[in-house]
């Protein structure tokens, strides 16, 4: 072996303890010199999953750190998105459930016109007399939206019912008030006598067959000329009588009057026939009153000659009251 030459023997302890310094050194690299020498790890040092969530401290993952669109429904908490967080106007339409809207989430007043489809609007989402007249478009309101017997009087403005309004054959008797047709209302000659009421003129009528006589100079009653007349107006009475009569004297002749309740209707009398009269002939005389008022009038027919005597047979008396 040459002076310059190690012996195997020599070199293996030396390759050893070279071993072991370099195993110590390295152990030192990885766990002292981190420590004092902190060393930078980079995306490719780390393996794939290798960070779970016990190694992130709480709050170290930012926006910046997510990647965009990539958070679904099962990585959000329930509730966990407050109003702050949804920006105005993110919530679209279809991004709202069926039915989720309710009342308490729609603030007062804020549903617009323009948010209501035309015709949303149907009758049950109205409240009972919420529909005024300001809201009832003029000139809108049709026949077939009156409900039958819905216009009563009060809805009716005066005089709003003209004549072509009124059906032909519409007024009947009911419905004209008493005394309410005066005479401008009725055609010339449109009274005919079958519109009057029975007994609408008054009239009394009475009529004897027996015969009478008077010698009397005095007014006294012929027998069986005599009545009662009602009136419920002011009237005109017409009193009618005529009778068969005889007066044989030529000295004297029959003077008539009519009595209204007691007091000479006009004329105030009547020579009723000339002298000397010997056989009945017929004879008649009117006498009447204006301006006679309400009332029950007993009606009187009497007599008187000035010489011998006057003679009745058959007689009438008619008393009739024309309203003034």
């Amino acid at each position: 072996m040459s002076e310059g030459t190690i012996s195997i023997k020599k070199a293996i302890p030396i390759i050893v303890i070279t071993w072991i310094l370099s195993l110590v050194a390295t152990l030192a690299v990885v766990y002292v010199a981190p420590s004092i020498f902190p060393i930078s790890v980079s995306t490719y040092n780390i393996a794939d999953e290798a960070i779970i969530t016990t190694k992130l401290a709480d709050g170290t993952v930012t926006s910046a750190k997510v990647v965009d669109g990539t958070l679904t429904a099962t990585d959000i908490a329930d509730g966990s998105i407050l109003t702050v967080k949804v920006a105005d106007g993110a919530v679209a339409t279809d991004k709202i459930a069926d039915g989720a809207v309710t009342n308490d989430k729609i603030d007062d007043g804020a549903i617009t016109a323009a948010k209501i489809a035309d015709g949303a609007i149907v009758t049950i989402k109205l409240a009972d007399g919420s529909v005024t007249s300001a809201k009832i478009l003029d000139g809108t309101v049709t026949a077939v939206d009156l409900a039958n017997g819905s216009i009563i009087t009060a809805k009716i403005a005066n005089g709003a019912v003209t004549t072509a309004k009124i059906a032909d054959g519409a007024v009947t008797t009911a419905k004209v008030a008493d005394g309410a047709i005066v005479t401008d209302k009725l055609a010339d000659g449109n009274v005919t006598n079958i519109k009057l009421a029975a007994y609408a003129i008054p009239f009394n009528v009475t009529r004897i067959t027996a015969s009478a006589s008077t010698t009397n100079s005095s007014w006294n009653d012929i027998p069986g000329t005599s009545l009662n007349i009602t009136l419920v107006r002011n009237s005109t009475l017409i009193i009618m009588f005529s009778s068969e009569a005889r007066n044989p004297s030529n000295t004297s002749r029959i003077e008539v009057r009519a009595l209204i309740n007691g007091t000479a209707a006009n004329p105030s009398y009547v020579y009723f026939t000339p002298n000397d009269v010997v056989e009945y002939g017929v004879y008649s005389c009117n006498f009447y009153r204006q301006n006679v008022g309400n009332g029950t009038y007993p009606i009187e027919m009497q007599w008187r000659v000035f010489a011998d005597t006057g003679y009745v047979y058959y007689r009438s008396l008619i008393v009739m009251a024309l309203p003034e």
